[in-house]
C-alpha cells in the first residue's frame, strides 16, 4: 500500500506537547498511568522523527509537527511492519473502546457538548452572531431530556439536529454554547420514500466522475447490490490507508478522484467514496455523521448507510480498517460491515444537516483531539496552530 499524500513545512505548527496529548488519546485511552503513556508516545515520536517524519523547530528550538502527518506516519509505519505503536497501542485501544461500549448495561446515554468559539481572529460584524451546535436527530433517537447551555444575554432555538444561539455584538474573545442531552439511540427507519435522492451524482464530497464510475463497473459489474457492496468494501479495506488528510489539497470538483489517486482517506472521505461507488451502480446510499459514544473517546465520526432490499438502511463504517489492522485480521475486518454500535447521530445527508457553525472556517485547518476534563477536546486549528473553535464532549 503506497499513499501519495503531500506534506509541507507550513503544516508543521503544533508543538510537541499537544501532539503527545493526541497520541495518548489514540493509543492509551485506558491507561491509568498517564505519565508512562506519555513517555511511550514520546519514544514513538522520536522513532518516527528519526525515520523520516517531518519536524520543524520554532525560534526557541521546540519541535513542531503536523498532526495529520504524525498519524499518517504512525499508521503507514505500522501497516508495513516498521513500527509497533499502531499494532500495540492504537489498534488495541480501538478494539477496547468498541468492546467497552458493547458491555454498557443500559440503553440511556447522557452526552454533554460544549463548544467554544475563538473570536480573536474573526472580524467583528457589529451584528448578532448566529452560532450552531449539532444535536441528535429526533428520528434517530428518543430524546429524554435536553438542556441547552447559552451565554447570558443570548437567545436560542432548538431545531431538529441543532442548537442555534443568537449572540448580540460584543468584544468577547470567546463565546461558549452547549447542551446536555439524555437519549436512547434507535435505528434508521426501514423506508425509502425517494430513491432518486440517494442516487444523485453530485452532493458535497460525493461526485460521480468517470474514474469513480469506471471503478464501480470494474469491481461489481452487474452483480446484485449485496455482492457489489461487499466488492466495494473489500477493495477499500485492501487498497486504502485510513487516516486524516489536508482538505485544502482536495479539488472541489473531483474529491473522490483525489482519494483514488492518493490512496488515503479519513472517515468522511472513505464513507463518501463508498456512497459514490454504490450510487454509480444504482444502489441508494447516503453519508451519516455523529459522535462515538465511547466514554474514553467520544469523538466526531462519519460513516455510510446503504439501502439493501429486504434489510433497509444498513451502516458501513471504515473504522473496520483500523480494527482489523488494515484488513489483516479477518476476525475484525467486517466488524462494522452492515452494522454499527450505538451512536449519537447528528446528520443524515442530504436532508438533515447542521449547517454553518457561525464563524469563518479558514482554508487550511486540522483537527486535534486530546483527553480533557473527563471527556475529549476536539480542536479545529488553523494554519498557525491556533484554535478556530473547540468542542468538549463527555459521555456519562
Amino acid at each position: 500500500m503506497q499513499t501519495r499524500l503531500r506534506f509541507e513545512d507550513r503544516y508543521r505548527t503544533v508543538d510537541e506537547d499537544r501532539v503527545l496529548d493526541a497520541l495518548v488519546l489514540l493509543g492509551a485511552a485506558f491507561a491509568d498511568d498517564r505519565d508512562a503513556a506519555r513517555a511511550t508516545a514520546r519514544q514513538a515520536l522520536d522513532r518516527w522523527a528519526a525515520s523520516g517524519l517531518g519536524v520543524r523547530r520554532d525560534d526557541a528550538g521546540r519541535r513542531l509537527f503536523d498532526p495529520v502527518e504524525v498519524v499518517h506516519h504512525l499508521k503507514s509505519a505500522g501497516w508495513h511492519g516498521h513500527d509497533p505503536f499502531w499494532d500495540d497501542h492504537y489498534v488495541t485501544t480501538s478494539r477496547r473502546l468498541v468492546g467497552a461500549l458493547a458491555e454498557e448495561p443500559g440503553p440511556d446515554i447522557t452526552v454533554t457538548l460544549h463548544r467554544t468559539f475563538n473570536l480573536r481572529h474573526t472580524p467583528p460584524t457589529g451584528r448578532t452572531r448566529r452560532l450552531r451546535l449539532s444535536l441528535p436527530l429526533q428520528d434517530r433517537c428518543e430524546i429524554l431530556a435536553l438542556d441547552p447551555l447559552v451565554p447570558d444575554g443570548a437567545t436560542h432555538s432548538l431545531r431538529d439536529g441543532r442548537l442555534e444561539v443568537q449572540v448580540p455584538p460584543s468584544d468577547a474573545a470567546e463565546i461558549d454554547i452547549g447542551a446536555r442531552i439524555r437519549f436512547r439511540p434507535r435505528a434508521a427507519d426501514a423506508a425509502l420514500p425517494d430513491p432518486e435522492l440517494y442516487l444523485r451524482p453530485g452532493e458535497g464530497l460525493i461526485r460521480l466522475t468517470d474514474p469513480v464510475a469506471a471503478l464501480a463497473r470494474h469491481l461489481a459489474g452487474d452483480a446484485p447490490p449485496p455482492v457489489a457492496v461487499k466488492a466495494f468494501w473489500d477493495y477499500m479495506i485492501d487498497q486504502f490507508l485510513s487516516g486524516p488528510v489536508h482538505y485544502d489539497q482536495i479539488p472541489a470538483d473531483a474529491p473522490l478522484d483525489w482519494v483514488l489517486d492518493v490512496r488515503c482517506c479519513d472517515c468522511q472521505l472513505g464513507a463518501a467514496l463508498l456512497v459514490g461507488l454504490c450510487r454509480a451502480r444504482g444502489i441508494p446510499a447516503r453519508l451519516v455523521s455523529g459522535y462515538f459514544l465511547y466514554r474514553r473517546s467520544p469523538t466526531l465520526h462519519y460513516w455510510a448507510e446503504i439501502w439493501l432490499d429486504g434489510q433497509g438502511w444498513a451502516s458501513f463504517d471504515f473504522m473496520s480498517w483500523d480494527l482489523s489492522k488494515g484488513g489483516q485480521d479477518p476476525a475484525w475486518r467486517d466488524h462494522f460491515f452492515a452494522r454499527i454500535d450505538a451512536r449519537m447521530i447528528t446528520q443524515c445527508l442530504p436532508l438533515a444537516f447542521t449547517g454553518a457553525v457561525g464563524i469563518t472556517i479558514p482554508p487550511v485547518w486540522r483537527i486535534l483531539q486530546t483527553t480533557q476534563g473527563g471527556g475529549v477536546e476536539i480542536d479545529m486549528i488553523d494554519q498557525d496552530g491556533l484554535s478556530v473553535y473547540r468542542d468538549h464532549v463527555a459521555v456519562a
